[in-house]
């Protein structure tokens, strides 16, 4: 029997206090539930940042001129590439 149904269960039975207490519960895990998801959504969100970070900062050290990398070009995935490629090619 899940805890809903020993609430209601509880609470047919006359039992307010124990209804009371587990229904005291279930907004608990509940609440505890969505913290636990906007936590994960904030770390995703920091994890997201580095790695935009990351790219930007791999378009600095290029020689080139880069205002506006973007992650969604081929053609700027290209240039990290290459330069990825060149550099273990040197060594």
């Amino acid at each position: 029997m899940n805890m809903e149904e020993q609430e209601r269960a509880a609470y047919l039975a006359g039992n307010i206090v124990q209804a009371s207490l587990l229904g005291s519960l279930i907004d608990a895990e509940e609440r505890e539930a969505e913290l636990t998801a906007e936590l994960e959504d904030d770390t995703q969100t920091e994890e997201l940042e580095a790695l935009r970070q990351f790219f930007n900062d791999c378009f600095e050290r290029l020689a080139g001129h880069y205002p506006c990398p973007s992650v969604f070009s081929d053609y700027d995935k290209s240039v990290i590439f290459k330069a990825i490629e060149q550099g273990e090619a040197n060594d």
